[in-house]
């Protein structure tokens, strides 16, 4: 049956083609270059691929990753299977229906046209491996030689805009020798299973700790959660509201923001947090 969802252009979801008036497409053009990545206030998807099969619960988002990128999603969640020494993303077991190669190519694509830019992605390894004949990180690192090595920052510190502009910063969630910063030295906010008022407690919270420390730590604050049978897409219609009316009009670096089905005017409430 797919993802049937109700719209809401606003904080929660929406169609795949919202107006051309909500994208961001070149935000950090104005962000110094010696600002550093973990000064920045940056909107983000959680299992950014996640977007296809016939369960519910699978989806995560319903915008396409260009999509994402052109209303200013700037961290990626991103999934990948080991499977006969190749990386099909999955969500869990669910196969959905694109590649890691295929993504990075629409990351450097997205970048070759907007160079002001920075795109993070987290790179993790999902489900079971089967069928392989190398290791998880030297099948990563076969694929990311089809590209520019220049597209990609793969020092283990935080960079500042100078340093990143026009690249992919890896965030290293496998295991492995280093590739990139290793995705759990950030202070991290992941607290994934959760009553609804629990989680929205921690993600203020850490929203609020995010504000006060000194910028010199990377912030990453998730907002998606699961309780009980609740789909992601019924968890974000609680929770992207909240999320906006928290930070609509506050100034002051939030750290990443990470989110399931963020809609438009959510995306730029975290944006616009950039002093």
């Amino acid at each position: 049956m797919g993802n049937i969802n109700a719209k809401d252009p606003d904080y929660w979801n929406v169609p795949d083609d919202p107006p051309s008036e909500s994208y961001n497409e070149c935000w950090m053009k104005s962000v110094p270059d010696d600002k550093k990545i973990s000064q920045l206030s940056v909107p983000g998807t959680h299992n950014s691929m996640a977007r296809a099969g016939d369960l519910l619960w699978v989806w995560c988002q319903s915008l396409s990753l260009n999509t994402q990128m052109r209303l200013g999603v700037r961290f990626f969640d991103i999934r990948c299977r080991h499977f006969n020494d190749g990386l099909p993303i999955h969500h869990e077991a669910f196969y959905q229906g694109c590649n890691f190669t295929g993504v990075v190519s629409e990351m450097i694509s997205y970048l070759e046209a907007n160079p002001s830019e920075v795109l993070l992605m987290r790179i993790r390894e999902e489900y079971k491996s089967d069928g392989n004949t190398r290791s998880f990180t030297d099948t990563l690192k076969a694929g990311m030689s089809n590209f520019p090595a220049a597209r990609f920052y793969l020092q283990d510190h935080i960079p500042n805009m100078r340093e990143c502009r026009g690249k992919i910063i890896v965030l290293r969630d496998f295991s492995g020798y280093d590739l990139g910063i290793y995705f759990r030295s950030a202070d991290l906010e992941d607290t994934w299973s959760a009553g609804e008022d629990e989680k929205w407690d921690k993600v203020k919270a850490h929203l609020d700790e995010a504000q006060r420390s000194s910028g010199d730590t990377l912030f990453i604050t998730f907002s998606s959660f699961t309780c009980g049978g609740q789909a992601p897409r019924e968890l974000s219609r609680k929770m992207n509201p909240k999320l906006h009316s928290y930070i609509t009009g506050r100034k002051g670096r939030l750290g990443i923001v990470v989110s399931d089905y963020p809609g438009p005017k959510l995306i730029r409430d975290i944006i616009e947090s950039n002093c």
